[in-house]
């Protein structure tokens, strides 16, 4: 039978699982002064990879405290809360946890950014590695591709990531389609890529047994992000296209938990989802579960939107953008997972991709600029992925008219994701 569950509410089961799950834990909110003490640990070893990388002790410290984000304008948008999961701390849905090699590479990446050198380096991958689907979303950037045969061989997507690797990926989001069509891939990714990068995977949830989360932690995952567009399950059904989808993403939770995987939670937060009950219900549902991250990403006209209004009213788009802040920000839930809107960094800082931090390739191994951008660019194996990158990244974001163009590196400002608040 299917649940409605009210604001503040969670269903006994669910709650109880949750409770006495073996994991649960070992995942923690950390803020207050616990925050303070480890964003001066991260910050301190930021500081001393500076120093192994610059010559002139004045300059490592300068790029160092820049890396940080020490000026008082992050402070705005830098979270003042961590997930820890057993021995690792996330600052954001988009760095990698630290103390890693993968930490340090992106920390890299950073040094990249800010110096006046050449070197191009990305921090991100999303990697869709099937067309193959069985839900029908309303919202579903690959509808024109949607179940067409999947031309990249697992070797193909080792290949690739192989790549990215060598100019400073250190993180990988797998996506598709429905990544868990491809189970036993991904396992033989996992195991064949050079190490320093976190892998993600985003999932409707649908095939996420016990066994399978278990495999995917045993072979290096980091971290599951579940698709859920609502509190209410009847209506996350109909906007997936399948009934029983909602409560198959609450159990997928459960196993992710219950296998010491990072746990987040991604909605298309749509302006019939958007109101304040809403979202302080999906908020509770998602804090009941475990989870360390909450995703609200914004509707964009491609794919089955393609030509119709969905962008967010300027209503809508400031309740969501209140929420962002007071979920964060203010104590009173200091143990809720940390919220992402990258909509929202985006308008602040300009866009993330379009080779600045992080690109997209599809499933017939093309670079595109992110997930909206749906012009194929280049192939992402063979020679040349660098200056490829480098060229894309001085044409910029073709979606947004404030998108940064990067000319003079100097110019460049560094986004939240990767960006540490003393």
């Amino acid at each position: 039978m299917k649940k409605n569950i009210s604001i503040g509410e969670i269903a006994p089961s669910d709650s109880e699982f949750f409770e006495n799950s073996p994991d649960i834990n070992i995942k923690k909110i950390i803020s207050g002064l616990n925050y303070w003490g480890i964003s001066l640990r991260i910050g301190l070893d930021v500081i001393r990879l500076a120093f192994l990388r610059y010559k002139y002790p004045w300059k490592a410290l300068y790029f160092g405290m820049k890396a940080i984000g020490i000026s008082r304008k992050y402070f705005k948008i830098t979270h003042p809360k961590i997930a820890r999961v057993a021995n690792k701390y996330y600052i954001h849905l988009y760095s990698p946890g630290w103390p890693s090699n993968a930490f340090n590479r992106c920390i890299n990446h950073s040094f990249n950014l800010l110096s006046d050198d050449s070197e191009i380096s990305l921090n991100t991958l999303v990697f869709a590695i099937t067309n193959k689907c069985g839900f029908q979303c309303e919202h579903c950037a690959e509808w024109d591709n949607l179940n067409k045969k999947d031309k990249l061989s697992a070797t193909d997507i080792v290949d690739i990531i192989k790549g990215f690797h060598s100019i400073g990926v250190s993180q990988v989001y797998l996506s598709g389609g429905e990544p868990l069509n491809r189970f036993a891939d991904i396992l033989y990714v996992l195991d064949s890529v050079p190490e320093g990068i976190d892998f993600w995977m985003f999932t409707n949830g649908y095939n996420l047994s016990p066994d399978r989360a278990a495999q995917l932690k045993k072979h290096g995952l980091t971290g599951v992000i579940i698709s859920l567009d609502h509190h209410d399950a009847e209506k996350h059904d109909q906007f997936r296209g399948v009934p029983g989808a909602y409560s198959h993403a609450i159990q997928s939770a459960r196993h992710v938990v219950d296998h010491g995987l990072l746990l987040a939670f991604s909605c298309c937060a749509t302006n019939d989802f958007i109101s304040s009950e809403n979202l302080m219900a999906y908020a509770n549902i998602c804090r009941n579960a475990g989870s360390s991250f909450i995703q609200f990403l914004e509707p964009e006209p491609v794919g089955r939107y393609r030509q119709i209004k969905v962008s967010l009213s300027k209503e809508k788009r400031k309740i969501l953008e209140d929420f962002f802040y007071q979920i964060n920000f203010d104590p009173s839930y200091k143990a809720f997972p940390i919220v992402s809107h990258p909509a929202l960094l985006k308008r602040q800082n300009g866009c993330l991709g379009s080779g600045l931090h992080m690109v997209y390739v599809d499933s017939d191994g093309c670079v595109q600029a992110c997930p909206f951008c749906k012009t194929k660019l280049f192939p992402a194996s063979g020679p040349g992925l660098r200056e490829n990158v480098r060229s894309l990244r001085e044409g910029g974001c073709s979606m947004i008219e404030f998108a940064p163009r990067l000319k003079d590196q100097n110019k460049i400002k560094v986004p939240e994701p990767f960006e540490i608040t003393l």
